[in-house]
């Protein structure tokens, strides 16, 4: 244990999407020695800490509290005296009813060095998605927050005497289980029947429901809709713009779950996927399960190998940066590339080769192994001496391909290990996974073997014809094959397509499509 005291961060991790976390809070938790957090909308959060960082859960669901504020307390100041940077990650904002306030005055009491870093709250964010603009000039000069909790979990003695101001927007806070109660305590202090009133549910995130209605009828509406918690309750006058205002749920994708099997590349985590993240800010709720994970391999005469080369050919992005991984990992000077010319096989790939500034020499328009052979085939001669990085797994196509005319050197570059004790686990209810992105047939695969028996899924999308072909092999018949062999492709392959009719709604209970 250090004998100097650390220094704790209470960082609002904001409402839910993991893009409302502030530049500062994503600087910290990067930085943190240990996290210790609550219930996150967001886990993909602690997937920014560095590696060794410990994380410690916290939180409280539904009323079980995992560890109690006193104890948390005494745990904050217990990693403070081991850890130089403490992270406490709490959901929306600190002190917005977080009691963040609790444990800032209890550490200072204990002289520790503390900092807030405020959060985006779901007070305004969750608002906002839905539509409803907390003030508007004209409609409300100003709004309330009320927490529907008392400190001992029970329904909060609430003055609705105070909530009457027509002019103003009221949010409640942890009131789901109390909508109908709060409806009519307002009405009876002199707010009117026909008030606009709003519940939204998983406000900010792909999975987020609304109820619009009036004091008098939105605890029946919500009743109905059977929302669930985290939900935030507003009333007032602006509740009426969101019709006008609700560009969130109106993103092509919104509503739409989409399953995306990934494999992870050299560390890189799902909020760096493109792939993933240009589905999710077009609205798709994304489900991700890492299948695999790829490792640089490292090649103990790489100098050798790359000075006898006349040009080096990458066949991914991986490739590419299992390179330089050998350049560092090798210590080998930069110049001795200088002679060297560089092939890629398509756009993602000479965009990764750039990122190292360097500029690929090649690009076919066919962004395939034998579109990239076809190219080179064009600007060597048979003395020319070609080294293929790519991955220990890869297909034999390009090199046979290429030793008709060139000389070839194949290195193994990479592998793509499988995930150990990785399950992927359905919801009971989840019989049939609606719509699955395939980026690979090595994905196909893994995909396949994690999953229970007895799965259908409705909708594959392919990146490729390999891919294509991987998919027929396990009897899935609905395959929607992109294009291009991009990630941008694939994406509008997506879009343009409208999202399937569930098969248990329809009452289907063939065996078509069972994933085994």
């Amino acid at each position: 244990m250090k004998n100097k005291m650390g220094k704790v961060i209470l960082v609002g991790a904001g409402a839910g999407d993991t893009g409302l976390l502030t530049i500062k809070g994503k600087k910290y938790i990067e930085e943190a020695d240990c996290i210790i957090y609550d219930r996150l909308a967001s886990p993909e959060l602690l997937g920014m800490a560095k590696h060794g960082c410990e994380c410690i859960y916290v939180g409280k669901e539904n009323h079980k509290h995992i560890m109690k504020q006193d104890a948390i307390n005494e745990l904050l100041y217990k990693k403070s005296r081991e850890y130089s940077l403490v992270v406490r990650l709490k959901g929306g904002d600190p002190y917005v009813f977080g009691r963040g306030g609790e444990e800032a005055l209890y550490l200072r009491k204990k002289k520790i060095d503390v900092e807030v870093v405020p959060g985006v709250s779901s007070v305004v964010a969750a608002l906002a998605d839905a539509g409803i603009p907390i003030t508007h000039r004209g409609i409300a000069k100003g709004f309330q927050v009320i927490t529907a909790h008392s400190k001992k979990d029970e329904e909060a003695q609430i003055d609705y005497t105070l909530l009457t101001d027509e002019s103003m927007t009221c949010v409640f806070l942890m009131g789901l289980a109390h909508v109908e109660h709060i409806a009519e305590e307002l009405i009876r202090a002199g707010r009117r029947p026909d008030t606009p009133a709003a519940v939204i549910s998983n406000g900010t995130l792909a999975t987020q429901k609304k109820c619009i209605g009036t004091l008098e009828s939105i605890g029946y509406k919500v009743k109905c809709a059977k929302l669930e918690s985290p939900a935030i309750i507003v009333v007032g006058n602006v509740v009426s713009l969101n019709d006008q205002l609700d560009f969130f749920e109106k993103r092509p994708l919104f509503g739409r779950k989409i399953t995306v099997p990934y494999i992870e590349a050299m560390g890189e985590r799902t909020h760096f996927n493109k792939l993933i993240t240009d589905l999710q800010q077009l609205g798709a709720d994304v489900d991700t399960i890492m299948v695999g994970k790829i490792l640089p391999i490292p090649i103990s005469d790489f100098e050798k190998e790359i000075s006898s080369s006349d040009w080096i050919l990458f066949t991914s992005r991986n490739g590419v940066r299992a390179f330089f991984y050998n350049m560092k990992f090798n210590d080998t000077d930069i110049r001795c590339l200088a002679k060297i010319r560089f092939g890629v096989v398509g756009k993602a790939t000479e965009q990764e080769l750039k990122n190292y500034q360097i500029k690929a020499d090649l690009v076919p328009d066919e962004q395939t192994g034998a579109g990239l052979a076809k190219a080179l085939k064009k600007q060597i001669s048979d003395q020319t001496k070609v080294c293929i990085f790519s991955a220990k797994e890869a297909s034999e196509d390009l090199e046979r391909e290429l030793q008709k005319f060139c000389h070839v050197i194949k290195t193994d570059a990479y592998e793509n290990v499988n995930v150990s004790e990785q399950d992927y686990i359905l919801k009971p209810a989840d019989t049939v996974i609606s719509e699955v992105v395939f980026t690979s047939a090595s994905n196909v695969e893994r995909f396949f073997q994690m999953l229970p028996e007895e799965i259908m899924v409705e909708r594959a999308y392919s990146i490729g014809k390999k891919t294509t072909e991987a998919l027929k092999k396990k009897n899935v018949m609905n395959i929607c094959e992109s294009e291009e062999s991009t990630y941008e492709s694939v994406v509008s392959l997506i879009t343009k397509n409208k999202s399937v009719v569930s098969f248990i709604q329809l009452g289907y209970n063939g065996s078509q499509n069972k994933l085994r």
